[in-house]
C-alpha cells in the first residue's frame, strides 16, 4: 500500500548559474581581470581584506559591504521549509521527465540577486531557479513541484542527491585556517576584489 505525504510550500525559483555562488570578487590604473576565482585557506584576516593561501601562493581578497559571504551546509530534502528559494540543477530523461542532479537552497539575500526561471545551461543539463509550491513524499521516491514566473516544472529527487544550504553570514565569522573560495575581479596588483565568498560548514542545517 503506497503512503502519500504532502506539504503545501511557497513556489521555488531556479537559480541560474551564479557569479555569486562560487566564491570570490577584484584595483586602478592598470588592466583588471574579470571573473576571477580563487580557493584557498585564510592565512589572516584584517579590515576588510582576507590574505589567502592557494596552490599559486599568496593572495589578497578585498571585502566590500556588496561582498555576498555564504556558508555552505549539506542538508537533506526534509529541511525544505516553505517559501525557500533554491536552484535546481537537472537533467532530461527519455521520458521528458526531469531528475535532480543537485539542489542548493538560498538565503534571502543571495535569491534577491539571482536570476529566477527554468533555461538549460551549456552542459545540456537544466537549472531551476524557483520557489517550491509542493513537496510530495511517495514510498517509491520525492518529487519538487516548483512554480516560476513562465511556468511549473516537477522535478524527481533521487536518494543521495546532493543538497545545500546557503546561509549569509559576516565578514567576521571568517577565520584563519578556514578554506574558502572567493569570485570576483582581479586587480593589477594581484588582489581580487570579491563580489562572493563561499565556505563550507560542518554538519547538517
Amino acid at each position: 500500500m503506497r503512503r502519500t505525504r504532502s506539504r503545501m510550500m511557497i513556489a521555488v525559483t531556479p537559480l541560474t548559474a551564479l557569479v555569486i555562488c562560487a566564491g570570490t570578487f577584484p584595483v586602478a590604473a592598470a588592466p583588471t581581470e574579470a571573473n576571477v576565482v580563487a580557493d584557498g585557506t585564510i592565512a589572516s584576516v584584517a579590515g576588510n581584506s582576507l590574505k589567502i593561501n592557494t596552490e599559486s601562493g599568496p593572495r589578497v581578497v578585498q571585502v566590500s559591504p556588496d561582498t555576498l559571504i555564504l556558508g555552505r551546509q549539506a542538508t537533506t530534502l526534509a529541511s525544505i521549509a516553505p517559501g525557500d528559494p533554491m536552484a535546481v540543477t537537472s537533467k532530461r530523461e527519455t521520458d521528458g521527465s526531469l531528475t535532480a542532479i543537485s539542489i542548493v537552497i538560498f538565503s534571502s539575500e543571495l535569491w534577491a540577486r539571482a536570476r529566477k526561471g527554468q533555461w538549460v545551461m551549456d552542459s545540456g543539463n537544466m537549472m531551476t531557479n524557483a520557489v517550491v509550491m509542493k513537496y510530495v513524499d511517495r514510498v517509491e521516491g520525492h518529487t519538487l513541484y516548483l512554480k516560476y514566473n513562465e511556468g511549473a516544472s516537477a522535478i524527481n529527487v533521487p536518494p543521495g542527491t546532493d543538497i545545500h544550504r546557503l546561509v549569509s553570514v559576516r565578514l567576521r565569522d571568517l577565520k584563519p585556517g578556514m578554506r574558502i573560495m572567493a569570485r570576483g575581479v582581479g586587480e593589477a596588483d594581484g588582489s581580487i576584489k570579491a563580489s562572493s565568498i563561499t565556505f563550507d560548514r560542518p554538519g547538517q542545517m
